[in-house]
């Protein structure tokens, strides 16, 4: 009777590991209990799931509080040379910007820890290229870098950038 239920166990396996790992969306508001942080241990499909979850809350719902409230952690190590450290204050300046600029996510990607994404902000009268890289520990995105450009308003490319 073992044998039989063992089998069956293990032929379900690949099944299991396919499946992709979704987390679970948090609250709007900063009184939610959902949150990835402090890291817990996670596989990189899972980190990828997480990331592109921060991604699509944090530039398709234009909403920084929640998307950094769930994982982003608190002591944030912030390497854009204008911005203070810690997820508060990154979230709150986010806040003030993210729900009424216009701009496009042109790529994203995640691989060993870091996640990568390239947007075209529109700006008058030339675009800025930002990449953003996070780095992830388990469950929690860490750390971040930033670096954004102006596109020269004389520039001969007409696909420089993007």
């Amino acid at each position: 009777m073992r044998l039989p239920v063992l089998l069956t166990t293990l032929s379900s396996l690949p099944l299991l590991l396919a499946t992709p790992y979704y987390p679970i969306r948090a609250l709007t508001s900063r009184t939610h209990n959902v949150t990835y942080c402090p890291p817990r241990p996670a596989t990189e499909r899972q980190q990828r799931a997480i990331f592109n979850d921060f991604v699509s809350i944090l530039y398709g719902d234009k909403n920084p509080i929640k998307a950094f409230d769930t994982y982003v952690a608190l002591n944030l190590t912030e390497h854009d040379p204008f911005d203070a450290q810690g997820r508060d204050a990154n979230a709150a300046k986010l806040a003030a910007i993210v729900p009424y600029a216009q701009f496009t996510v042109l790529r994203q990607n995640f691989d060993n820890n870091l996640g990568f994404i390239h947007v075209r902000i529109e700006d008058n009268p030339e675009p800025d290229a930002l990449a953003d890289i996070y780095r992830m520990d388990g469950t929690c995105i860490v750390e971040h870098w930033d670096i954004v450009q102006a596109r020269p308003a004389n520039a001969t490319n007409p696909i420089a950038m993007f």
